[in-house]
């Protein structure tokens, strides 16, 4: 069964080198914040300031502009 048919996102914490994605199942994915160049170069304050968008299917970092989806996720950390 694929993760998106089961779950979405729930809430994130931000830790000083990872996302820590909260689905809505319990599951915790770690991203670390090298994935995309504009969440390595952030300030911490400016990812505290996240929106979850699509009904749990990505996060909005508005002062940074950028979007980053699960299936992305998903598809870069998790698939083998």
């Amino acid at each position: 069964m694929n993760i998106l048919d089961e779950d979405r996102i729930k809430s994130i914490g931000i830790g000083r080198q990872s996302l820590f994605i909260e689905l809505k199942s319990g599951k915790i994915i770690k991203v670390p914040l090298r994935y995309t160049k504009k969440l390595a170069n952030a300030k911490i304050l400016d990812l505290i300031d996240y929106k979850i968008i699509g009904d749990g299917i990505g996060i909005h970092f508005p002062v940074i502009d950028e979007d980053i989806s699960l299936k992305g996720i998903i598809e870069d950390f998790l698939s083998t």
